[in-house]
């Protein structure tokens, strides 16, 4: 997900110093002068937040118990900002929380018999439509101002209905548009957010918020974030709550809090090693192969590692809990810090400093050895790759990797130009890269 690409309109005046990006997570975006970025860098001192490179961007994390402070400082570093919360204010005041009534029912002509679906504003669903043939013509009764989607083997499309000199038509339109219409033909729902039971964590199941659009489903995931522990669940941090039912409720969806509450993110065994064999395989790999290219020595243990350099050694274990953390020798790394590039780098920082192992480009490196096993991995690999294709294209086409990644950014690349997909990403640098990719495997 590219988290900008719904802030055009916040930026109509001009792009802020740093926006946030993700919940807590601030990007630079525009330069800083040289007394903003003094100033600022005193702040971050005192605060203790280390700037970090994400996608060659700045970027800062900071942490939610000194978010209002840092925000409160930034006035004497006299430096902008765009917070989510005034994204919500911009983003809201685009969509009517009132519902738009449907036309009357019209028998349409359809341009061919495949699966057609029309959008049931009660139920905020896709339905079936009934298509008729009549002397080797499709036609269906659909209700003025509708939305279809036809799918095939070539993809979906969509389209809405219309009058045209009283003829009922179609008119083919992009799923972004679709989708903002239907949230104005919907009818209201009741979504529910259940807490943890502690006050710091508020949930809302995917299946709560059926069909929203774009610009809605952005915001709430820069807001919220994910854990394979609650499958198919946005986590967002409970202060948040009020933010979170402004957004839904421009779209007539009323957020309520039930009685009900998760404690599956428990963290009371949260420092118990897990079993190395219950890592995944192709994420930890990543780990061991990058500690031996800085020279570092590894010995495996069921349920630990011991890393040794020139400076002495370290102990890790990995913990099902949202951070890492290092006492002394002992070094405890979240799980989830394996499927997050920047959290990854900062740890492989750690252990190359602590040991004093070789200094490589570590973002560099990390890039070529990630893996693709998620959708998420797979936009990082191919990011990367798009940013580095200008400075160093012998470096673009090592990131996109061996025969198996290779294979998985190409079948992505195909389905963008055959319009299964959309994606903001730069997909003419990346059939550049795909073309050297080939000529090099030609070559060898």
């Amino acid at each position: 997900m590219e988290p900008l690409e719904f802030c055009d309109i916040c930026f109509q005046k001009g792009k802020p110093n740093l926006c946030e990006t993700y919940k807590n997570t601030f990007t630079k975006i525009n330069p800083l002068q040289f007394s903003q970025k003094s100033r600022l860098d005193k702040l971050l001192n005192r605060l203790e937040i280390r700037p970090r490179s994400v996608e060659k961007r700045w970027t800062l994390v900071v942490d939610s118990s000194k978010r209002k402070e840092f925000l409160d400082s930034l006035w004497g570093v006299n430096a902008t900002v765009h917070t989510l919360e005034d994204h919500v204010k911009t983003i809201t005041r685009l969509y009517k929380p009132e519902v738009r009534k449907l036309g009357g029912e019209k028998q349409v002509e359809l341009s061919s018999p495949e699966s057609w679906e029309v959008f049931d504003p009660k139920s905020r669903d896709w339905a079936p439509l009934k298509v008729e043939t009549k002397k080797e013509k499709f036609f269906a009764k659909v209700n003025l101002g509708n939305v279809l989607k036809c799918s095939s083997f070539e993809g979906t499309t969509y389209f809405r209905t219309y009058l045209n000199d009283d003829t009922p038509m179609l008119a083919p339109m992009e799923k972004r548009a679709v989708y903002n219409i239907v949230s104005t033909i919907a009818e209201p729902i009741i979504a529910t957010w259940k807490s943890d039971g502690e006050g710091q964590r508020g949930f809302i199941e995917y299946d709560q918020l059926p069909n929203i659009p774009d610009e809605i489903f952005n915001v709430l995931r820069r807001l919220a974030t994910v854990d394979k522990r609650v499958s198919d669940t946005m986590i967002f941090e409970n202060n948040d709550f009020e933010l979170v039912k402004t957004v839904l409720g421009c779209i007539k969806i009323d957020l309520v809090k039930s009685s009900e509450t998760i404690t599956i993110l428990s963290d009371k065994k949260s420092d118990t090693p897990i079993p190395l064999e219950e890592i995944q395989k192709e994420r930890l790999q990543v780990m061991l192969d990058i500690v031996k290219e800085m020279g570092g020595k590894i010995e495996t243990e069921k349920d630990s590692l011991t890393i040794s350099g020139t400076r002495g050694l370290v102990k890790i274990i990995f913990v099902d809990n949202d951070k890492s953390a290092q006492d002394g020798n002992m070094v405890r790394i979240s799980v989830s810090a394996l499927e997050d590039p920047p959290r990854f780098i900062e740890i492989l920082f750690m252990i190359k400093k602590r040991l004093g192992l070789l200094d490589l480009p570590l973002e560099n490196v990390l890039s070529q050895h990630w893996p693709i096993i998620s959708d998420n991995d797979l936009q990082y690999v191919i990011q990367t790759a798009i940013s580095w294709w200008s400075n160093n294209q012998v470096l673009a086409t090592k990131i996109i990797g061996d025969r198996e990644k290779f294979d998985k950014v190409k079948e992505w690349n195909n389905k963008i130009k055959q319009g299964k997909i959309r994606s903001t990403l730069d997909t003419i640098t990346l059939g550049k890269i795909i073309k050297q990719k080939e000529s090099s495997i030609v070559l060898k």
